[in-house]
């Protein structure tokens, strides 16, 4: 009896491992499947709605009667932004409080100096999270912050991810591992022998483990589909202007010895193209006929010489 009892415990749980994983995979499949159609950060920023997107999908199955039913489509964004500012501190500062106040937060914040030519400028870059649909107002806010944002605005970047997908796949994994640890807990209460119930238990840990490892998975994309990261170098406006020393500027005479030089390659360039392409037909028969006429120069010069060492042979012979 007791034999039987531990073959029937292996064969359910063989049972419930496979079905889950069959079930799993096919749930994954399908709803993929239905999300596989990619989207753009440009796509979704023309509103100024980020993070989760709303759109429309129709079920045919007949027990749902062709109603249409709303997919909640999940979004990551990432910003960067570089600035130029006459004071970069105060800047950061103000960011700071920007993002706090839309009921964000500060990741990191660095504020420290470069040297130059004997110069020293000061800098600072900031990292903060903000409400993803705040994220756009906010980046508007801080280039306003430079006294010029048409030419103080170094560079502007926004990525977005789309990761309804995975989400999707592991809602499904996480109802599958929910419904084993279910039949698991089922099975031990059945479980009258200990080597039962700790092989039980063992497969319980397990299932309960990566539970926990889908929820936390699922809880990090959802903090950051709802909480963009923004990351903005600031620099000293200062830094930036061009160095000049009694009305002569370095800058603009590196800048015309490199014009020059590229005009110098340039035409040095073109002077092998036209050598290859125009005169090289021409100079390679030249050069065959050179070839086999120095061979023949070559070739009288060394028939003379023998006919001069024979002369000389044949008078030291008679003497």
């Amino acid at each position: 009896m007791r034999l039987k009892m531990k073959k029937t415990t292996l064969i359910l749980m063989s049972l419930l491992i496979f079905s889950s994983l069959i079930l799993g995979a096919c749930a994954g499949s399908q709803e993929a499947a239905s999300d596989s159609a990619p989207m753009s950060p440009s796509d979704d920023m023309g509103d100024g709605s980020w993070g989760k997107e709303e759109s429309t999908d129709y079920d045919n199955n007949e027990e749902a009667g062709g109603k249409t039913s709303a997919i909640d489509r999940m979004m990551i964004y990432n910003a960067n932004l570089e600035i130029a500012v006459i004071g970069p501190d105060e800047v950061m500062q103000t960011i700071i409080e920007m993002a706090e106040d839309a009921g964000g937060f500060v990741v990191t914040s660095n504020s420290y100096k470069t040297f130059n030519n004997g110069r020293s400028s000061p800098r600072a870059s900031v990292t903060v999270r903000v409400p993803a649909e705040k994220l756009e107002a906010i980046m508007e806010d801080i280039k306003a912050l430079t006294p010029n944002p048409e030419e103080d605005v170094i560079s502007e970047n926004v990525s977005g991810e789309d990761v309804t997908s995975e989400y999707t796949d592991l809602e499904s994994r996480l109802r599958n591992l929910e419904a084993a640890e279910e039949a698991l807990v089922a099975l031990m209460d059945d479980a009258r022998d200990p080597e039962d119930v700790l092989a039980i238990f063992d497969e319980l840990t397990y299932y309960r483990g990566e539970i926990e490892v889908v929820k936390g998975r699922m809880k990090y994309l959802e903090e950051s589909a709802d909480l963009s990261a923004l990351t903005v170098n600031i620099v000293a406006k200062e830094s930036l202007q061009p160095i000049e020393i009694g009305g002569w500027q370095p800058k603009g005479t590196a800048k015309r010895a490199v014009e020059a030089l590229i005009e110098a390659l340039q035409f040095v360039g073109d002077a092998a193209i036209w050598l290859g392409i125009y005169c090289l037909p021409f100079l390679i028969p030249l050069g065959i006929g050179a070839y086999f006429l120095i061979r023949l120069i070559r070739k009288r010069r060394a028939a003379k010489k023998a006919e001069k060492a024979e002369v000389i042979d044949s008078s030291e012979v008679e003497s």
